[in-house]
């Protein structure tokens, strides 16, 4: 029992500090764009992800979401694509859907003069059944008298 919950806990932690801070910029200086939230996290239970960033008006931002087919790894099966127009404000936001597995996210953005950049990262979305399981093998140590 103890060897189960040493694992249990120890996919917990692995799964919920497997994140770091992502400020994705542009890697040209012809196209002005950041992504500021969305790509932090690498894995997540949930459903869906919000990406928000910033890119000169009228800009065009596409995002696409790829997953991987199981014949070869290597190839990608496009499932979604949003495309946004970046409004007066510079801001824009998308909400994308992901699906159980890893999700290969690119963002390309078009300005107005045709100039375009990409940026890529991965989604791995676990199954909510591993959450339960975790949430259910959580012991919290008994305080003592």
């Amino acid at each position: 029992m103890k060897k189960l919950i040493l694992t249990l806990s120890t996919i917990f932690l692995l799964v919920f500090t497997n994140s770091f801070f992502v400020f994705a910029e542009s890697n040209t200086s012809q196209v002005n764009f950041a992504i500021t939230s969305g790509l932090e996290s690498k894995t997540t239970f949930d459903k869906t992800r919000t990406i928000t960033g910033k890119a000169d008006e009228k800009s065009i931002v596409t995002i696409s979401v790829y997953e991987k087919t199981l014949e070869k790894e290597e190839e990608l099966k496009e499932i979604e694509t949003y495309k946004i127009v970046v409004g007066a404000s510079g801001y824009f936001s998308q909400t994308i859907n992901l699906n159980v597995g890893e999700n290969v996210i690119k963002i390309s953005v078009k300005d107005k003069n045709n100039n375009t950049d990409t940026i890529s990262e991965s989604i791995n979305r676990k199954k909510s059944e591993i959450k339960n399981e975790l949430e259910q093998a959580v012991i919290l140590p008994r305080v003592r008298k």
